[in-house]
């Protein structure tokens, strides 16, 4: 087991990032940024759509850092840890959130969970080019969006208020269909 967490990182790098999204989150709160549009010329961007990219990138990071030897031979479940691993660090992103009363903190934890689960749908074909899904998932946010905040396009899914029950089943479903790909893809690795 401490081969395991040594090698994911989980002290540093995982907590480095759930730690700096979710302060970022909390501190932030509801600024925004002018970012030009396709369709609009320029449009206001909350900074929450930004904000997960630090956490997912280092949960993504911790993934792809493997003993390919070890993890073969191995008695113990990885890719199940690997799985804890990620509902853990969202889960105590949302406590911390929770604690701080943000709901600015609150929607970044669901941003992270919606992107972490496009990030781990697109792992088994893309690899470490995966962690690409979720900056390109914002930039369409961004840039293709027709309707600018405090009430944007449904399908856009990270500007949505921390209230928007479309937006946490579309989180809870992306990380969910994420974990299964993830756990069925490292079963399959010979």
């Amino acid at each position: 087991m401490r081969w395991w967490i040594k090698t994911r990182r989980v002290a540093t790098l995982v907590a480095a990032g759930a730690a700096l999204s979710t302060l970022l989150g909390a501190l932030v709160g509801g600024r925004q940024l002018v970012l030009p549009s396709l369709f609009s010329g320029a449009q206001a961007a909350v900074l929450v759509v930004f904000l997960p990219i630090p956490l997912v990138a280092c949960l993504a990071l911790s993934l792809e850092s493997r003993l390919t030897a070890f993890e073969a031979s191995s008695v113990r479940p990885v890719p199940g840890l690997d799985a804890a691993l990620v509902l853990t660090t969202l889960a105590s992103c949302l406590v911390v959130s929770l604690a701080f009363q943000s709901s600015t903190a609150v929607c970044v934890v669901r941003n992270a969970a919606f992107l972490t689960g496009l990030m781990l749908l697109t792992r088994p074909l893309a690899r470490q080019a995966a962690v690409m899904v979720p900056v390109v998932w914002i930039a369409l946010v961004v840039f293709l969006s027709r309707r600018p905040w405090p009430d944007p396009d449904p399908w856009t899914v990270l500007p949505e208020p921390a209230s928007a029950p479309h937006a946490v089943l579309a989180a809870a479903a992306a990380l969910t269909a994420g974990l299964l790909i993830h756990l069925r893809a490292r079963q399959e690795q010979p």
